[in-house]
């Protein structure tokens, strides 16, 4: 569903600095507050970057957050992401312009995994930017 880059370095950061595409906000990075896994970029800088601070790969239910943040948001600000049935949940999805969908585990989302965002991991702490949530998302009878 997202895509995974690993990447290699002598020492692993605390955070890192990722280019992200225009128009993709709000955005799920890694929490420097440890509270929580992720947190809400409503936009990225001047320079087009988010900061996205690392977790350990073996505590990262990273989907189950992205899922229930996701959702949360959508509730409260009407994106429509919880869906009746896996055709409504497509058929959104096609409206936003998102062609090539597949479902996993009553979630739809696109075929591409760039359209989600990446997880990188470098050693053993991941870094999550995760955009499009909006848009890239639909979750089929989340309450039941």
């Amino acid at each position: 569903m997202f895509e995974v880059i690993r990447m290699e370095s002598k020492r692993t950061p605390l955070a890192i600095e990722v280019e992200v595409p225009p128009k993709c906000s709000p955005i799920l990075v890694g929490n420097p507050n440890k509270d929580s896994l992720l947190r809400w970029v409503e936009s990225p800088s001047k320079r087009s970057t988010v900061l996205s601070w690392g977790f350990p790969v073996k505590d990262a239910p990273i989907l189950k957050e992205v899922l229930n943040m996701t959702l949360e948001r959508s509730e409260s600000e009407g994106w429509g992401v919880a869906q009746d049935s896996l055709q409504l949940a497509t058929e959104r999805l096609k409206d936003l312009g998102i062609e090539e969908v597949e479902s996993t585990n009553q979630v739809v989302h696109p075929k591409d995994p760039t359209l989600l965002g990446s997880i990188i991991i470098i050693g053993q702490m991941c870094f999550p930017v995760i955009h499009n949530t909006r848009r890239a998302l639909s979750v089929i009878n989340p309450k039941t």
